[in-house]
């Protein structure tokens, strides 16, 4: 198999195992964030408001481990909405000016 990174609709991201989220911060990363706790290790989390809500969350200290295994493998499938792809290209560009 081959390592894939997708952006898809919000639908196809509510079959994901998980989603990958930042530990709390203060102050969070973003003014909107929500506050949830890590599934595995049950630290406190942030995440977007419009994240899939049937994945369960994971702090990225807790997803690193099974995500360095399937990539390994060649099994490691990212996907993504496009509202967070166009955040993120939002982030990188104001960071860059």
């Amino acid at each position: 198999m081959v390592n894939k990174f997708e952006i898809v609709d919000q639908d196809e991201c509510e079959e994901a195992q998980y989603i990958v989220c930042c530990r709390l911060t203060q102050p969070l990363l973003f003014p909107d964030n929500l506050i949830d706790i890590c599934c595995k290790c049950g630290e406190a989390i942030q995440h977007r408001p419009h994240v899939p809500t049937a994945p369960q969350k994971m702090c990225e200290e807790c997803a690193l481990p099974d995500l360095d295994r399937e990539a390994t493998k060649g099994n490691l499938n990212i996907m993504i909405t496009p509202k967070t792809a166009a955040e993120v290209a939002n982030y990188i560009k104001k960071r860059a000016n």
